[in-house]
């Protein structure tokens, strides 16, 4: 029979990195950095619009 273990002993790296950034905390962070990564495309975006459509506008 084998010893009974630590769950945290366990896991490989994949499942320790899943557990990691599960956290509410990273969570947050993460949700935090895909909102602004979302509105500086969304800003770049407007941005080549214009740039492309300005010359119709004179």
């Amino acid at each position: 029979m084998q010893p009974e273990s630590n769950d945290q002993t366990d896991l490989n790296l994949a499942e320790r990195f899943i557990l990691r950034i599960s956290r509410p905390e990273n969570l947050a962070r993460i949700l935090r950095w895909a909102w602004l990564i979302s509105l500086a495309m969304l800003v770049l975006g407007y941005l080549i619009i214009y740039s492309e459509l300005s010359y119709y506008f004179e």
